[in-house]
């Protein structure tokens, strides 16, 4: 351990590593760097003591200077004698000084970072390559040409215009794209032996995730094949394969290996096979008249193959990386930051058996108008964060739509589990500017085998199971027998939304009158609306218009009731003129700000007058508080319609709001009506009503009128309309007697 932290601390000393590394690599690169005679000079057709010296510089800095000065004395003093040593530690280190010094100009300290950095290439292959190598040359003619080699017969100078000169260049630009990222590599990890986990971590990271074991052996097998057949003797059975040319098949095999094993494999792959054809370039260039241009073409072709395999490798990793990124951003909410609905799916594809838990906090959007949404996200990431000790290793928390949680949990002993999930998690306390926040949490849960079909569904019964769970403060079991009339309830629902959806596509409703009929018998109808099913049976109000609320429906509705009246009042004006109906509109349509302007714009459209319309609305609560909704009735009352208060008496402080109520008409709810003869209460109440409504000078009308008897006394009690069986049954409005029928007068309704 000692001698651990020791090498750990002392190390990056000039007179460690900076200064041991040059002498233990030099003779290596030396070794594999390759040499041939060209018109009598030795010249290298791959170089790697430049790219030596030049990675040094770049991790190391200033620190590697020692080393490297050294390193070239030591190689060069015994051979040349001095002035060549200290001429060629002065041609090293002016071309490697200036490219460093550039190169580090443009990246800053990012630059010592790892080989294969697109944000990088261009700048490592602009200065590190093209400019070093070119300095260096331009630097070794000029001393050649002042003498500074001494009388060396192989330092001689000659005119750098030659084809020797480009393929001494060609073979330092191959020396420096491949040599710098494989020394980085070695020097690396040797200066942190960990590095070399990494390296085969980002091999890994970077093959494509489809490459199998004989699409691998098949490329690593052409490969191989094909260097085997160039580097042969001469006196094989294929001479056509010891020629320069052969070198064009090996460029589509290592584009094949770029595309399915990323930069970081394919870099040593084709660094092995440059150090092997160069080292056996002998064998594949024919020695004839033409040696110098095959070798220059050679040459070039490793050069070309080098940048454009670098390139594309740089490249197709840097997609796939940016791929992967893609795929982990789709399986992550933006917001909470919370792997999503996507993720759960495809962790329920890895596990055969699974448990769906889900909590449920519908108080989060009232917290949410108050504190905002940042609360609502605060609140999910936190009690996140809580629940993550009581789940394993491999179970997440996913974030559902709305306020939601989903945890998939692992099947053996799910039961207690997840008891002991919903027992912590109504434990948790949220604080916000001081102030212990905790809202309602309601669970539940249902175990789901792979493949999983309808994952939405299930979630959003789930969600109904968690609002039963609110009021029983258990979890519940989607399994059991109230879990599946929740389900059919929930089934029954939806089903419900889709017949209402087609029938406002497909117009399946059907329009029903029922006459109202004062004492006088003066007559106006109330329209009454019906569905047609899915086979063709008559849908009652009282089953669809509850669930047309609750998916926001309801409001379309109106329109599509307002804009069928009004067309038939406009089709039928002749036969049946003047009469009047009456419209119900849910709270929904007078909450709309534009409703006013809409039902005018009808009646221009049809022509029709608006003393022809009584639209009633249901005393509700929702009209209570509601400023929007009196701004609407007023508005409707300034273009001339009569506004009717529909089964006044079973809404929310009735007798109350008679006092600010501005309507024309009062209708009575059949509740009070039907039993008027033999409730004493009923009947007080009814009395009750029509005396304040006299008050407030508004015509009455009773419904549930079904006999005689309850007729004539609602007359005796001032009642002005009776509305029944006893009058008439709901019948299709197109089956309304084609004869005139006289308005109702100015007092009553009109």
């Amino acid at each position: 351990m000692k001698l651990s932290t020791a090498y750990n601390r002392y190390k990056d000393k000039w007179w460690a590593l900076p200064l041991v590394l040059p002498f233990m690599l030099y003779p290596i690169t030396q070794y594999l760097s390759t040499y041939g005679t060209v018109d009598g000079f030795e010249i290298p057709f791959f170089y790697l003591n430049m790219a030596l010296t030049t990675i040094l510089t770049v991790i190391y800095g200033f620190k590697a200077l020692p080393g490297i000065i050294l390193c070239i004395f030591y190689r060069v003093y015994p051979d040349r004698g001095l002035e060549p040593a200290l001429m060629s530690i002065l041609h090293y280190f002016t071309s490697v000084a200036i490219c460093c010094a550039g190169y580090y100009y443009f990246t800053g300290k990012r630059g010592r970072a790892s080989f294969g950095r697109y944000n990088l290439t261009w700048q490592r292959i602009f200065w590190l390559v093209v400019v070093n190598a070119t300095l260096f040359l331009n630097y070794f003619h000029a001393e050649l040409y002042l003498g500074l080699f001494g009388m060396n017969p192989s330092m001689v100078y000659v005119s750098p215009f030659t084809t020797r000169t480009l393929i001494n260049y060609q073979g330092m630009l191959v020396g420096n794209i491949i040599g710098l990222p494989m020394l980085y590599l070695v020097i690396r990890s040797i200066r942190t032996p960990a590095y070399t986990l990494k390296y085969l971590k980002k091999i890994r990271h970077q093959v494509a995730n489809d490459l199998r074991l004989p699409e691998l052996t098949c490329l690593v097998g052409s490969l191989a094949v094909l260097t085997i057949l160039m580097i042969a003797p001469l006196s094989h059975s294929l001479p056509l394969m010891n020629s320069i040319y052969t070198l064009t098949l090996l460029l589509p095999l290592m584009i094949w290996g770029t595309l399915r094993l990323g930069h970081a494999a394919i870099s040593i792959v084709w660094w092995v096979l440059l150090i092997v054809l160069c080292s056996h370039i002998q064998r594949f260039i024919p020695h004839d008249a033409y040696y110098t241009l095959h070798l220059a073409v050679a040459t070039s072709c490793f050069s070309a193959f080098s940048i454009t395999i670098t390139l594309m490798a740089i490249n197709i990793s840097r997609q796939r990386v940016l791929n992967l990124k893609t795929q982990r951003l789709m399986y992550i909410d933006p917001v909470v930051h919370l792997p999503n609905l996507l993720a759960l799916e495809a962790d329920l594809k890895q596990n055969t058996v699974s448990v769906l838990c889900q909590l449920y906090m519908p108080d989060l959007e009232l917290l949410g108008r108050n504190y905002g949404l940042l609360m609502q996200v605060q609140y999910k990431q936190q009690l996140a964060r809580y629940l993550e000790p009581v789940l394993d290793k491999d179970e997440l928390i996913y974030m559902s739509s709305g306020h939601d949680l989903v945890m998939r949990i692992c099947p053996l002993h799910a039961e207690k589990r997840i008891a002991e999930i919903y027992s912590k998690a109504k434990d948790f306390r949220f604080i916000r500017d001081g102030v212990k926040l905790y809202p309602q949490i309601g669970c539940s849960y249902c175990i789901i085998n792979y493949p999983v079909g309808h994952l939405y569904l299930l979630i959003g019964e789930l969600r109904t199971l968690a609002e039963i769970s609110l009021t029983t403060n258990l979890p519940v079991d989607l399994r059991k027998q109230s879990s599946r009339q929740v389900q059919n309830q929930v089934k029954t629902k939806v089903d419900m939304m889709n017949q209402l959806q087609r029938a406002l596509e497909l117009d399946r409703f059907v329009l029903m009158v029922q006459p109202i009929e004062s004492k006088k018998g003066d007559c106006y109808h109330e329209v009454l609306l019906r569905m047609r099913g899915n086979n063709d049976e008559l849908i009652f109000p009282n089953t669809f218009l509850p669930l047309a609320n609750e998916f926001g429906m309801s409001s379309s509705i109106d329109l599509w009731v307002l804009h069928n009246t009004m067309k038939f009042m406009d089709e039928t004006r002749h036969s049946r003129p003047n009469h009047r109906y009456a419209i119900n509109l849910t709270p929904a349509s007078i909450c709309r700000t534009d409703m006013a302007n809409h039902i005018e714009r009808l009646m221009i459209k049809h022509g029709i007058s608006p003393a022809q319309l009584v639209l009633e609305v249901t005393e509700a609560d929702e009209l209570t508080n509601n400023l929007q909704a009196e701004k609407t009735l007023d508005a409707l009352q300034r273009l001339g319609c009569k506004i009717a208060i529909d089964d006044f008496g079973t809404g929310y402080a009735s007798y109350a709001r008679l006092k600010t109520m501005r309507a024309d008409i009062l209708k009575i709810d059949g509740s009070f009506i039907h039993n008027i003869n033999s409730s004493e209460m009923d009947y007080k109440i009814v009395q009750s009503i029509c005396e304040l409504a006299r008050i407030k000078n508004m015509t009455l009308v009773a419904e549930f009128v079904e006999t005689e008897d309850i007729r004539t006394t609602l007359y005796r009690m001032g009642i002005d309309y009776v509305q029944g069986y006893l009058i008439g049954k709901p019948a299709p409005i197109e089956s309304l007697p084609a004869t005139a029928i006289p308005g109702l007068p100015d007092t009553a309704v009109g």
